[in-house]
């Protein structure tokens, strides 16, 4: 009869001999952690930008084409002489391509193709810019000034860039006797930082006329020089999806009184207190498809570490949510995250107001609704679940479309909500096909050391809305954009280097250039 000394020994070796095998595993599958080939690599390309492409850039960006929808009076002076610039510039695109207005401002040309049957293709931008203020910058924000290898100006990155580029691009093929095999339509937005209704309208113009993208190509990611994880190489980091977006507002009421007989039943203390049960109970950590795919190509050109993690993510996942969580910027990725942005409540220091309220914007997880994210919400501060209201809000949920400017209330006791925008996350964009292969391809001949990864973007984009109508929708920008130079977009003192800018005229001379590939799709 076996003795509990030769049992447990037996357990032991059975144990040990499992963790041998475990540790082997998570071995190989680290080993065969490779970062994704590139299917049919074109030659390494070195296009770039002419000796004046930088000094038309510069005139771009001298226009200071702040919307401002929200300003009383704001001044359209510079959106009145983007066109006649453009124009000055660019006479042969002008000549060659067929231009239409969009809400006056909006640009939409296209660039006919030698085959019209073909899907066309949509390279997009935005000619508008954030409002700045001057007394913060280094330099004149726009006064385009080159020092130190790079221009400073506002709207330098986000996203003159991409329309100079496309421009530059498009005259120096015309020069050339270029045509391409589909349609290429450039679009360029008027008021898409102000979440306006310019690219919406475009969305519209291509609906009533039956045409539907092949591949839409807007601003996003690019070419980044410290990639997430630590990971040295440079990574191309392409949108394949964004967040949507929902700003709510929140109202309790109470009975109001002197500020000598506080109550905890008082309006701002709810309200306070559902502030901070909503920051304690945060949604849902999820690693979604393309969030994977963009760490495991990280990890397969990070360390040996990074590699047996996320090789075997099946073991892993619940230890790397935990670490991704504890970061802001992380854990954006795996949730859809709540900002308390606007407090109200009395007006007197000493009178406890009837009512207080705050403004949440919410950023909408591809995993997740507008339903859910709002029904989170008014779970926190103690309210019923909302429906129909948030479907009123946000148009067809199930189309992902939206409708700014509406809006739904419901009341649940003391707590009212009122959703005053809604726009559902955006479909997941393939990014194992042949679509989103030939865009890789693009990305490789001209930055052949940069590896290549999807994500999903937290900030809007005008291709959310042209997303509806193409399943090909993606959000990269061809340039490299250093770490320090990414703070800077919206911020103060925004630059790019001058090499950058030349570069990125060459990214997309090739990507149009190429597009006779496509036909193999």
């Amino acid at each position: 009869m076996p003795t509990f000394g030769s049992v447990f020994l037996a357990v032991c070796l059975i144990l040990l001999a499992l963790a041998a095998i475990l540790v082997v595993i998570f071995i190989v599958n680290a080993l065969r952690l490779k970062p994704t080939p590139i299917n049919k690599p074109l030659p390494t390309s070195s296009a770039r930008g002419d000796d004046g492409a930088v000094g038309r850039f510069q005139e771009m960006l001298r226009l200071p084409t702040v919307w401002g929808a929200e300003l009383p009076n704001p001044n359209r002076t510079s959106f009145d002489e983007f066109i006649p610039t453009l124009k000055r510039l660019y006479p042969r695109v002008f000549e060659k391509l067929e231009l239409t207005m969009v809400d006056t401002y909006g640009i939409l040309l296209k660039w006919a193709g030698s085959n019209p049957s073909a899907q066309p293709v949509v390279l997009m931008a935005h000619h508008d810019v954030v409002e700045v203020q001057p007394e913060e910058w280094t330099h004149e924000p726009f006064g385009a000034e080159i020092a130190d290898g790079r221009i400073w100006a506002r709207g330098v990155l986000d996203t003159k860039c991409v329309l100079a580029a496309l421009f530059e691009a498009t005259d120096r093929l015309l020069a050339e006797g270029y045509q391409p095999p589909r349609d290429v339509y450039l679009c360029s937005s008027n008021n898409e930082e102000d979440m306006g209704s310019t690219a919406p309208n475009m969305v519209a113009f291509f609906k009533e006329r039956g045409i539907e993208p092949l591949l839409v190509l807007d601003e996003g990611g690019a070419v980044i020089d410290k990639a997430p994880l630590g990971v040295a190489a440079p990574f191309a980091m392409v949108g394949v999806a964004e967040k949507g977006i929902c700003n709510v507002t929140l109202t309790v009421a109470s009975k109001g009184g002197h500020a000598s007989t506080p109550s905890p039943d008082d309006a701002p203390s709810k309200l306070a207190r559902g502030i901070s049960t909503l920051l304690k109970n945060q949604a849902p950590a999820r690693l979604n498809a393309p969030t994977i795919a963009m760490l495991k190509e990280l990890a397969a050109r990070g360390s040996f570490g990074l590699r047996l993690i996320f090789g075997n993510l099946w073991f892993f996942k619940p230890l790397v949510l935990a670490i991704m969580k504890g970061d802001a910027e992380t854990a954006a990725m795996v949730r859809s995250t709540y900002a308390p942005t606007e407090l109200a409540g009395g007006r007197a220091i000493n009178v406890i107001p009837k009512e207080a309220s705050v403004g949440v914007n919410i950023r909408i997880s591809p995993s997740e609704s507008g339903e859910v994210v709002v029904n989170h919400l008014r779970a926190q501060f103690g309210a019923t679940a909302l429906k129909n209201e948030v479907g009123a809000a946000s148009g067809s949920a199930a189309s992902g479309s939206a409708a700014p400017e509406s809006a739904a209330a419901e009341s649940a006791g003391d707590v009212q909500t009122e959703v005053t925008y809604l726009n559902e996350p955006s479909p997941i964009s393939p990014f194992d096909d042949e679509v989103f292969g030939y865009l890789s391809r693009i990305i490789h001949s001209l930055y052949p050391s940069a590896g290549i990864a999807p994500y999903v973007q937290n900030g809007a984009t005008d291709a959310r809305h042209f997303a509806r109508i193409c399943p090909h929708t993606y959000r990269f920008s061809g340039f490299v954009f250093k770490a320090d130079q990414r703070t800077t977009i919206h911020g103060q003192d925004e630059n790019m280097d001058v090499e950058s800018y030349l570069r990125g005229v060459g990214f997309y001379y090739e990507f149009v250039r190429h597009l006779a590939l496509l036909d193999e799709v």
